[in-house]
C-alpha cells in the first residue's frame, strides 16, 4: 500500500500591526493629501482619494484620511473622535495643567483625522515602530497636527523645532513641556490685511505676554480700538473715579472687615467726601449705583463684598494716573494699603492731579488689549470648569478689564455703571 506524502505547510511569518491617529487643523482633504503625497513621492494628480498605501520592504502603511469637508457624516465622525481624545486626556492628573489645557484647545481645532495602520515582520520591533512614528512626527508641522500613540501608556506627541518628537502629554501626566502653545493658525498679518499696523503691533505685544505665561487665545480673536477710535478719559475724570472707588472700598471694608453698621461706615468716610466736594450725587464722583449703595442701610453682604473689590479698580486708576509704576500680572490681589496710602494726603482732585503723570493713550490701549485677551482665557476656562490659566485670579482680571474699558471709552464712553467686559 502506497503511503501518502504530506508536506507540512510553512507557517505564515508573524506580523506586528498597530495604528496611530493623527489630528490636523487643516479642513481640506486635498490639502492634507498633498502633504502626504509630496512627502512620500506620490503623484497627487493620480487621484488617490482619501486613502494611501505605502510600502518599504516589509513595512506596509495604510492611511485613511477623514476631513470634515467630505460630508456631514465625516464631520460628525471627526468631532466625535477628537472629543473622545480631549475628554480622555483632560481627566489625567498632571502637574502640567497648562499643557493639558492647551492640548485640549489644540485638539478642539482639529478638522481632519488620519488613521495610520501599519504592519511589518515581527523582528526589531522597537526600531521599526520608532521609524514609522518618527516618519509621521516629521509631517506634523505642515499639518499643524498632533499624533496620538496608543500603547500601554497612551500619549500625544508633536514635532519640536528640529523636527524631533516631543511629548505633549502622556496618560501618566508626563510632558516634555513646561509651556505648550501650539501654532493654531496663520500669523495675524496674513489674516488681517486691512487692520492698521498699530493694532497688529499691539496684539503681537499682547501675544508675547501670553506666550510667556503659556496662555491660549483664538488666533482670530478681535482687536480693540485704535488710538484714533478711542475716547480716553481726562485726568480729572480719572482722579474723580479714583476717589469714588477708594471711598466705596473703604466704606465696604468698614462693614465687611470691621463689622460696622452702614451708618458708622458712612461716618468713617464722610469727612473725606466733604473735603473732595463729593457729598452731592451730581458732583461727578459717584455713579448712581454707588451713591445708592452708600446710602442704603439695608445693603446685602454680597454688595458689601463686591464693594471691597473696588480696590482692584482703584489700583488701575492709580496706574493710569502714573501713581503706580507697573500694572503687573493679575495672579494676585493688589496691595490694598498702598492704594489707600497713595491718595491719603490728597484732599481734593487738584491734589491728585498735582502728583499725577497720566499714561499715554498707547499705554492704556496696550494694557486694555492684554486684559481683553486674558479675560477671554479666564472666562473660557471657567466655562470648561478649568482652573484659570497661569494662576490668574479671574476676579482681579474682570475688575481690571472693566476699569481699562472705562479708561479707553469702550462702548461709546459708557458711564461707570454701564461699562461691560465683553469677551
Amino acid at each position: 500500500m502506497l503511503g501518502k506524502l504530506f508536506r507540512k505547510k510553512e507557517a505564515e511569518p508573524e506580523l506586528y500591526e498597530k495604528s496611530l491617529f493623527l489630528f490636523s487643523i487643516l479642513d481640506e482633504l486635498e490639502s492634507v493629501m498633498n502633504v502626504f503625497c509630496e512627502a512620500f513621492g506620490v503623484d497627487a494628480s493620480s487621484g488617490v482619494g482619501n486613502t494611501l498605501e505605502l510600502n518599504n520592504g516589509d513595512i506596509k502603511i495604510n492611511l485613511l484620511v477623514i476631513s470634515e469637508n467630505l460630508d456631514d457624516e465625516a464631520k460628525a465622525f471627526v468631532k466625535d473622535q477628537r472629543d473622545r481624545v480631549r475628554s480622555h486626556f483632560m481627566q489625567i492628573e498632571t502637574a502640567h495643567t497648562g499643557v493639558r489645557t492647551n492640548l485640549f484647545y489644540h485638539l478642539g481645532t482639529a478638522k481632519t483625522m488620519v488613521n495610520i495602520h501599519y504592519s511589518f515582520l515581527a523582528d526589531d520591533i522597537p526600531a521599526k515602530r520608532a521609524m514609522v512614528e518618527d516618519l509621521f512626527i516629521r509631517l506634523l508641522p505642515p499639518l499643524t497636527g498632533v499624533l496620538l500613540v496608543m500603547d500601554q501608556t497612551d500619549a500625544v506627541f508633536c514635532a519640536g523645532e528640529d523636527g524631533s518628537r516631543k511629548l505633549i502629554l502622556s496618560e501618566t501626566g508626563e510632558s516634555d513641556f513646561d509651556i505648550y502653545l501650539p501654532k493654531l493658525g496663520p500669523d495675524l498679518s496674513e489674516i488681517y490685511d486691512d487692520i492698521p499696523a498699530e493694532n497688529l503691533e499691539r496684539r503681537n505685544r499682547s501675544r508675547e505676554v501670553l506666550k510667556k505665561y503659556g496662555i491660549h487665545i483664538p488666533p482670530l480673536y478681535p482687536f480693540i480700538e485704535s488710538e484714533a477710535e478711542a475716547v480716553i478719559r481726562t485726568p480729572e475724570e480719572i482722579a474723580k473715579r479714583a476717589f469714588a472707588l477708594m471711598a466705596v472700598a473703604l466704606y465696604s471694608e468698614c462693614m465687611v472687615g470691621d463689622g460696622l453698621s452702614p451708618e458708622e461706615a458712612w461716618d468713617f468716610i464722610r469727612a473725606r467726601t466733604e473735603d473732595f466736594g463729593a457729598n452731592d450725587p451730581d458732583a461727578g464722583f459717584f455713579s448712581p449705583k454707588e451713591w445708592e449703595y452708600l446710602h442704603d442701610p439695608d445693603s446685602t453682604e454680597l454688595q458689601r463684598i463686591n464693594g471691597t473689590w473696588q480696590y482692584e479698580n482703584l489700583y488701575v486708576m492709580e496706574w493710569a494716573l502714573g501713581l503706580v509704576d507697573t500694572l503687573d500680572f493679575p495672579d494676585h490681589y493688589c496691595d490694598v494699603p498702598l492704594t489707600v496710602r497713595l491718595l491719603k494726603k490728597c484732599s481734593c482732585v487738584e491734589d491728585i492731579l498735582a502728583i499725577s503723570k497720566p499714561r499715554s493713550a498707547a499705554e492704556l490701549l496696550d494694557a486694555c488689549d492684554l486684559i481683553f485677551c486674558l479675560d477671554w482665557a479666564c472666562v473660557d476656562a471657567r466655562l470648561y470648569q478649568f482652573a484659570a490659566p497661569a494662576g490668574m485670579d479671574g476676579g482681579v482680571v474682570q475688575e481690571r478689564h472693566k476699569s481699562l474699558n472705562w479708561l479707553i471709552g469702550y462702548g461709546d464712553s459708557n458711564p461707570w455703571d454701564e461699562v461691560t467686559t465683553d469677551t
